[in-house]
């Protein structure tokens, strides 16, 4: 049995019907991985960066406290905000999301981290309030992208 599978097994072991799911491993210790989640400059670099213009964040890294990122998407600001309902730092990230353009409510994200082998194990889970098999695709793809922006941006912070 492959190491990183059992850690993500005991990290996540039900998945709720409308979720999205993604794993992923990083070059990275947890802590760094976690930080970097919370710290406005590196969110605006990652986190729902758009193909147009520039995102701009605000970050308030508390249980209680909560974030806004705007970006530009074709000629429009799309926000992006949410509540922190639980942080654990390097385990676990909790917050809800709400996009107003796509009418996103009530939805939670769930990230948790677990060192494997001197490196970081990352499960993403979000929990949809409308499940929409069309939306859930988009929505996976848009997280691999944000993912894939992190570990680029970790690798580049490293030279």
């Amino acid at each position: 049995m492959n190491l990183s599978s059992a850690v993500e097994r005991t990290l996540s072991p039900t998945l709720r019907a409308a979720s999205v799911r993604l794993t992923r491993q990083f070059r990275t210790a947890p802590e760094r991985l976690f930080d970097a989640l919370l710290n406005a400059e590196k969110a605006r670099a990652f986190l729902f960066a758009g193909r147009i213009g520039d995102a701009s964040s605000d970050i308030d890294a508390r249980v209680g406290g909560g974030f806004r990122i705007v970006r530009q998407w074709d000629g429009e600001d799309v926000e992006y905000s949410g509540q922190y309902l639980e942080i654990d730092r390097p385990h676990r990230l909790v917050f809800s999301l709400f996009v107003e353009k796509y009418a996103l409510r009530d939805d939670r994200v769930i990230v948790e981290l677990a060192p494997v082998a001197g490196q970081s194990l990352l499960v993403l889970t979000h929990e949809l309030s409308l499940p929409n098999p069309a939306e859930r695709s988009r929505i996976q793809r848009e997280w691999a992208r944000v993912l894939d922006r992190l570990a680029a941006l970790l690798v580049s912070a490293r030279h």
